[in-house]
């Protein structure tokens, strides 16, 4: 939107903040001018533009309900000239959460440049953070929907300038999170922004979960191929996280941004601790310990790990003191080796492999007359555990 609007007919200047355009003897204009097309020569751009070049006018349309309600906007038909005008078209939410990054990173002590224009004057960033070891973040606070190509060339422009693009929205038609690190926050207001309501971040962002491999997924994260029963890394949605506190850890390097390629070879960004991350990557690696490891050169030069050892036998955190039981030893067959106790004469190994027996409709077990899917040997019906339970009995007796 220009910031001064002509109407070249009637001879008149448009004031789109008013209800009544600046002109209270003419009821009705704003619902007379929608109610038709504005053509070209009608509606002159009388801001930049003008005073740029005044001999070459650029002509404009009006958007916005034909009540009057909701946003009202003057926009170029030369989709070019709207360039003269970077901050022409901008909601209270979005002037309030440039307010907020600024103001969080200025009081983490972080140098912030707010609109920072390129040299080409290509790029016009909302929030520019001068952040740790050179690094420069720049956060796009997106509250309306952008087309994914326009999307695209904004992030390319940061890049080649630099730049780490952080696009935060709270809308869920703005899709980034196949082509730059990205935060997404529930939907919210101008009020609740300034006020200092917190923002927890619902998607972009993941914490380091233990697993031992098998438990979530039919195959390895590492090989690919069949469990391998070690303990693995996995990334999780992080819960609890506020706005606030992403903006200043990314400045600052305690979150990280990771791009992973999904199932269809699509990037996936999210951001991570630096503790997780380094976790992370390690474990991919198939290093354990950690050791020395250099992330891809980022907008803010590279970084070197510090090498440290990593507790990978819990799954638990380390206040609570608890550790996972052991899972049973298999035999390479894949028959449970079942270990009877007792002194080492008296240690057997029963291997009961029911792999390859037969199974039917439940019958009364031969052994606790309870319904048994298998079959033995023979074809009686008998549960695992009962024979189990019948030999070892046998074995110690």
């Amino acid at each position: 939107m220009a910031e001064a609007v002509r109407h070249m007919r009637l001879g008149i200047d448009l004031n789109l903040s008013r209800a009544d355009l600046g002109h209270p003897e003419l009821p009705g204009l704003w619902q007379e001018l929608r109610s038709r097309v504005i053509h070209a020569g009608e509606l002159r751009c009388m801001g930049t533009c003008y005073r740029n070049d005044p001999d070459c006018p650029e002509w404009m349309y009006l958007k916005g309900n034909p009540d009057g309600t909701g946003l009202r906007q003057a926009v170029h038909l030369n989709h070019s000239a709207a360039k003269n005008h970077p901050t022409a078209v901008e909601s209270d939410k979005h002037k309030a959460l440039k307010e907020r990054v600024a103001t969080v990173s200025e009081r983490a002590g972080f140098s912030v440049e707010v609109e920072a224009r390129s040299e080409t004057g290509k790029r016009v960033t909302d929030v520019l953070v001068r952040g740790a070891g050179g690094l420069k973040l720049g956060h796009e606070l997106q509250v309306s929907k952008l087309s994914v190509s326009t999307m695209k060339k904004r992030i390319q422009i940061a890049r080649q300038d630099q730049v780490l693009p952080m696009w935060t929205t709270d809308n869920p038609a703005v899709q980034v999170e196949h082509r730059a690190p990205w935060a997404t926050i529930p939907s919210t207001n101008a009020g609740w922004v300034r006020a200092g309501t917190e923002l927890l971040v619902s998607g972009g962002a993941r914490t380091a979960e233990i697993e031992r491999c098998g438990r979530r997924d039919a195959r390895c994260p590492v090989t690919r191929g069949r469990p391998c029963g070690q303990l693995h890394v996995y990334l999780e949605a992080a819960r609890g996280l506020n706005l606030d506190d992403l903006v200043v850890g990314a400045a600052s390097g305690e979150w990280r941004s990771l791009e992973q390629a999904d199932t269809r070879g699509r990037s996936l960004y999210y951001w991570v601790t630096s503790d997780d991350l380094e976790r992370y990557l390690n474990d991919r690696g198939g290093r354990r310990p950690v050791t020395n490891i250099e992330l891809a050169p980022s907008p803010g030069g590279a970084v070197t790990m510090t090498p440290r050892e990593l507790d990978l036998d819990c799954n638990y955190g380390v206040d609570t003191g608890h550790r996972r039981p052991p899972a049973a030893p298999r035999d390479p067959r894949g028959a449970v080796v079942v270990d009877l106790g007792g002194s080492v004469a008296k240690k057997l190994a029963i291997i009961f492999d029911w792999s390859k027996h037969a199974s039917g409709e439940p019958l009364p077990c031969r052994f606790c007359g309870a319904g048994a899917w298998m079959r033995d040997s023979e074809g009686r019906p008998c549960h695992k555990a009962c024979a189990e339970d019948e030999a070892a009995a046998r074995q110690g007796s």
